[in-house]
């Protein structure tokens, strides 16, 4: 089975948050994800080789409203993983995880 076939196969899953202005998601897996008027990222803290995408649900943009960053491996800690700026306003923002 090839590499990228394997990895396609590993289950993912996320951790959604409930909308509001602006919010923090609890930890998991050391990481949590953060979100502001449109400013969203994610970061991780002492976290153990831990794959994780940052998720965005961007209101009121036409075409592509939320954005989903690539994946990183982090191991210890890294702030932050990947951020994103919605043009209009965060929703929420919520880590997903490769495990």
């Amino acid at each position: 089975m090839g590499l990228l076939t394997a990895a396609a196969l590993l289950p993912i899953f996320a951790v959604p948050q409930t909308a509001s202005a602006s919010g923090d998601t609890q930890r998991v897996h050391g990481c949590a994800a953060h979100w502001r008027v449109t400013a969203t990222w994610n970061e991780c803290q002492n976290s153990s080789n831990v794959t994780v995408q940052l998720q965005v649900d961007c209101t009121w943009e036409s075409g592509n409203p939320d954005y989903y960053s690539p994946w990183v491996t982090v191991n210890g800690s890294k702030d932050p993983v990947s951020r994103h700026e919605c043009i209009n306003r965060a929703a929420k923002a919520w880590n997903g995880f490769r495990l």
